[in-house]
């Protein structure tokens, strides 16, 4: 037991500084494993590490032979599904057959096959859970069974190694890590939860959360985070461009945009009438038109992103609401019982133009849905002026787009109350010198004609 024990907290450390391309699978107690070995090898090594240790497990070449290297628990444990295949099979996991692994092979004498993997041996394998959170929401991944007396570990995997080995370790309670792709990631040490604070765009993206007590793996816990649509303005006539943020393609392989409205692939045009691919693969719509409304995806076999293009008619002048600091704003939505879906939008002048879907379950305390689908911002402040409008969605197409601009009243500015008085005062001020110079210039005249008529 205490074997099992110092190889468990042996692993332990190891995933702790394991890097991305060394491999790991998650097995769960009495389940298999299988090695896939060249079938051109002409014999291979298979060994675990223990420490500084190296154990030589077997040899194919002499796998089952007198004097065969083979462990006698796993060699009654080890099968050979296919010589010709190269393909071995570990039955009945164990605890102790968590660890690092080396397959090395040699072909007339030579090395041609080396990688490492770790294999982590769970009491448990739990059932998946999917998470699906909207754009722009908060992501938190939960971690099942988690309790003060365990540790935890995140791992994850991206679709393209969905049956695959997971490849990289997140972090530990401790830390917040940023990965290759840009991920911000943080675990909560309260509930061991995992808070993603950059979802990148990849739709598909699985996790899982390792519970370890002394060491030893007691669950895993996978969840599935699948990443919904980002939610993107425009009018009639506007110019919309659709960025493809998906990685990881080729030249040979380019990413393809599909219309999910209407089942299509799209292809690279110039006609005005449908969207057109560029050299940076953005589908871009130089002049749009209230047909173009839909589901729009940039994907590649292990990446993908999800567009929804609301198109709405042309809205007329905007309306001007003033506000002053701490003050609470209630913008009007209006023709709202026309519609069936009701969205808020905001241009910031903190955004530098980017459009932003605020929901009726938008997190920021100040702000809420009121009555008739009213936007209602409470405490505001100067950060807050921007373009909002409210579109009207019904029987899937747009019908009306309210805009409002909210803007700061200065205590000092245009549109302030002291800038109304001290306009007043100067008004009057200007009035009274006015009356001053036209008086002083009657008397000069005055004074002119009299001494005229003197020297007359």
């Amino acid at each position: 037991m205490a074997a099992v024990t110092e190889l468990c907290f042996l692993l332990f450390a190891l995933i702790n500084n394991i890097h991305a391309e060394e491999l790991i699978t998650i097995k769960e107690e009495g389940h298999s494993f299988t090695f896939h070995l060249p079938k051109e090898a002409s014999s291979c090594l298979i060994s675990r590490f223990v420490g500084e240790e190296k154990l030589v497990l077997w040899n194919t070449s002499d796998l089952w032979s007198h004097n065969s290297t083979v462990p006698e628990d796993l060699k009654q444990r080890l099968s050979v599904v296919s010589r010709e295949n190269g393909s071995y099979i570990i039955h009945n996991l164990t605890h102790s057959d968590s660890g690092l692994y080396q397959e090395e092979c040699w072909t007339d004498g030579k090395v041609t096959y080396e990688r490492n993997s770790s294999v982590i041996i769970c009491s448990s394998v739990n059932e998946k859970m999917d998470v699906t959170p909207g754009f722009g929401e908060k992501v938190w991944l939960p971690c099942s069974g988690a309790a003060d007396s365990l540790d935890f570990l995140w791992l994850k995997r991206d679709l393209a190694h969905k049956h695959g080995p997971w490849t990289r370790v997140l972090g530990d309670n401790t830390t917040s890590v940023m990965d290759d792709a840009g991920e911000v990631y943080r675990v909560e040490k309260s509930s061991s939860a995992l808070h993603v604070l950059s979802p990148r765009t990849n739709a598909f993206t699985e996790f899982t959360c390792l519970l370890m007590n002394q060491q030893q793996c007691v669950s895993s816990n996978p969840v599935e985070f699948y990443l919904r649509y980002e939610l993107i303005y425009g009018s009639v006539g506007e110019t919309a461009v659709l960025p493809c943020t998906v990685t990881d393609f080729s030249d040979n392989q380019p990413p393809r945009w599909i219309n999910f409205t209407s089942n299509t692939e799209l292809n690279n045009t110039t006609n005005q009438t449908v969207p057109s691919v560029d050299q940076n693969y953005s589908l871009v719509f130089s002049s749009l038109t209230l047909n173009q409304r839909g589901l729009y995806e940039c994907e590649i076999s292990s990446s993908v992103k999800q567009y929804f293009l609301l198109v709405c008619p042309k809205f007329g002048p905007p309306a001007v609401e003033l506000f002053s600091e701490g003050e609470e704003v209630t913008l009007p939505c209006t023709d709202w019982e026309k519609g069936v879906w009701h969205i808020w939008f905001i241009k910031s002048n903190q955004t530098e133009g980017r459009i932003v879907t605020i929901g009726s379950n938008q997190t920021m305390s100040r702000v809420s849905i009121g009555s008739e689908w009213s936007l209602v911002i409470s405490n505001v402040s100067p950060k807050d002026t921007g373009e909002y409008w409210c579109a009207v969605d019904q029987d899937y197409q747009c019908v009306s787009s309210v805009k409002t601009v909210l803007m700061y009243r200065d205590p000092f500015g245009i549109h302030s109350t002291f800038y109304t008085v001290r306009c007043s005062v100067l008004s009057g001020l200007l009035v009274m010198l006015c009356v001053v110079v036209v008086a002083v210039n009657q008397r000069s005249r005055r004074g002119e004609q009299l001494s005229a008529q003197t020297h007359s």
